[in-house]
């Protein structure tokens, strides 16, 4: 009897607001999974991986391991994917990090944009033409309360099929509510090896879920890059030459 009721009320409301005002599960349209390389990040998005065509948002508090994490999601997507570019407005971004994390070089593009909107305008431009991952570096204040490039930016990644990853330490309620995951990372201690820390732990927790059930916590380890003897140099002037010739491209 209440399974009736139900399907009554629901024959209800799409007569009176139409067949898209209330939706059962089985009629929404699947979306594809991109297998990040982070089981825990994997296991929380509830799909297998992170949300192809939708925003993922990773936040916590300094030194909690998101800006760690969002590059090893990237090295993985440059190793995956045809082309990862990370916009960093704020200048987060550390060149031996990238070679570090053993990142296709060949495949990583970084852009500096100079304000909110131009990082808008490049977050825009790289969705619409598809390239693969964009990892966004939000430093304090380059978002406003509601910039109006961030509805945009979810409907060209969802054309293109772009995995977009934010990572911001403060959101505003634009970028919360434009995500469709977003992680909450939480540092919990360091792992210290001979007396000097060499990563750290940290607990995701699943905040917001658009495409799977919400909640859930993992625990993770993030590890810092280390370089092999003697590679420091060449593996700079590698990621110093591929930030040259993306700035001129």
């Amino acid at each position: 009897m209440p399974e009736l009721e139900l399907t009554a009320a629901v024959d209800t409301i799409q007569r009176r607001f139409g067949d898209h005002a209330l939706l059962r599960g089985s009629r929404l349209p699947v979306v594809e999974a991109w297998t990040s390389g982070v089981a825990a990040v994997d296991r929380l998005g509830g799909i297998a991986g992170l949300p192809r065509g939708r925003l993922t948002l990773l936040t916590g508090a300094g030194t909690c391991g998101k800006l760690s994490l969002g590059f090893e999601l990237l090295a993985h997507g440059s190793r995956e994917l045809s082309q990862v570019v990370i916009v960093d407005p704020g200048r987060c971004f550390d060149p031996w990090t990238l070679a570090a994390h053993r990142a296709d070089l060949d495949r990583v593009a970084v852009i500096r944009p100079a304000d909110s909107d131009a990082c808008g305008e490049a977050a825009l431009a790289l969705a619409r033409a598809g390239c693969g991952l964009q990892l966004l570096l939000l430093p304090p204040r380059v978002l406003a309360r509601s910039d109006p490039w961030l509805p945009a930016l979810e409907g060209a990644a969802g054309r293109s099929g772009t995995v977009v990853i934010a990572v911001a330490e403060d959101a505003p309620p634009a970028l919360a509510h434009a995500s469709s995951f977003t992680l909450g990372v939480e540092r919990t201690g360091w792992v210290v090896e001979a007396g000097e820390p060499v990563g750290l732990r940290a607990r995701l927790s699943c905040l917001k879920n658009r495409v799977a059930a919400p909640g859930g916590e993992a625990e993770v380890e993030v590890l810092y890059p280390l370089f092999p003897a003697g590679a420091g140099s060449a593996l700079v002037a590698e990621v110093e030459e591929c930030l040259v010739q993306s700035a001129a491209g």
